[in-house]
C-alpha cells in the first residue's frame, strides 16, 4: 500500500470513529476504530502490532539536526512537533477525561526531556522553539511521547457510552491553566477544549489533530532534504 493510500485510510479512519461516536452505538465499537486509529499515529513502541506506524515513518532514521532544524519559512521543527502533540494528548487526555495528573507532572519528563518549557508551545515565538528544538533530550522526548500513548489507550480502554458524552469539567479546564500548561496566549485551545466532550476530544487532540500536525513533518523532512540534494 503507498503512503497516499495509508493516509487516506487514517482518513477514512477517523471518519469512522466521528460517525460511530456521533450515532451513539455501543461503546465497544468507538474504542475499537479509536485504538487502531491512535497505534497508527504513534511509534510501534506503544502498538507493537499496529500495520504500520506514520510516526516510525517520519522519525526513525533521522538525523539529530534534522530533528532539531527550523527550515526557512517554517515555524517548526520536528522537535516542536513531537514536544507539542505529546503535551496536548497528555494534558488532554489525563487532566481532562481521566481527571488525574499529567504524565509528564508524575514522571518528572521536564527534567528527563531537559526541556526549558513545559507548556504546549501553543503561542510562543521563533526564538522558543529555537530554544526548545536545541535543549530537548530527543531519546527521553520519543520516550515520554510512548508514555502518553500507553497511557491515552489504558484510559480509552476504560471508557464508557457515558462518559463519551460527558463534558470536559470547568475544574480541570481551571487546573490545566493553574499547572501553566497553556500559555495565556494559548488560551483559545483551552477555550476550545471547554465546550467539548469526551467524544469531541478523542476526535481532536490524539488523533485528528496528530494527522495534521505528521503531514506538517512531512512538508518539514520534504524540505530538509531538499536542501541536502
Amino acid at each position: 500500500m503507498s503512503l497516499q493510500e495509508r493516509l487516506k485510510a487514517l482518513n477514512n479512519l477517523h471518519q469512522s470513529l466521528r460517525k460511530v461516536l456521533t450515532t451513539g452505538v455501543e461503546e465497544g465499537q468507538a474504542i475499537r476504530y479509536f485504538i487502531v486509529l491512535h497505534s497508527q499515529l504513534h511509534s510501534r513502541h506503544v502498538s507493537p502490532n499496529t500495520p504500520w506506524s506514520y510516526e516510525d515513518l517520519l522519525l526513525e532514521g533521522l538525523e539529530e539536526a534534522e530533528f532539531r532544524k527550523i527550515p526557512a519559512g517554517q515555524e517548526h521543527s520536528m522537535t516542536w512537533i513531537v514536544w507539542h502533540l505529546s503535551r496536548i494528548e497528555d494534558m488532554t487526555m489525563n487532566l481532562l477525561v481521566a481527571g488525574r495528573d499529567q504524565i509528564f507532572e508524575s514522571g518528572g519528563w521536564q527534567e528527563k526531556t531537559r526541556s526549558p518549557i513545559k507548556h504546549t508551545g501553543n503561542g510562543i515565538g521563533l526564538d522558543v522553539v529555537q530554544a526548545l528544538s536545541a535543549a530537548v533530550d530527543i531519546d527521553a522526548l520519543r520516550a515520554y511521547r510512548v508514555a502518553v500513548g500507553l497511557a491515552t489507550q489504558m484510559i480509552v480502554q476504560s471508557l464508557t457510552l457515558t462518559d463519551f458524552k460527558r463534558k470536559v469539567s470547568p475544574e480541570d479546564i481551571q487546573r490545566v491553566l493553574k499547572e501553566g500548561a497553556v500559555l495565556p496566549a494559548g488560551k483559545v485551545v483551552v477555550d476550545y477544549w471547554s465546550r467539548r466532550d469526551v467524544a469531541g476530544l478523542l476526535l481532536m487532540p490524539p488523533t485528528r489533530h496528530t494527522i495534521v500536525h505528521w503531514n506538517e513533518a512531512r512538508k518539514i523532512l520534504d524540505l530538509l532534504k531538499a536542501k541536502s540534494t
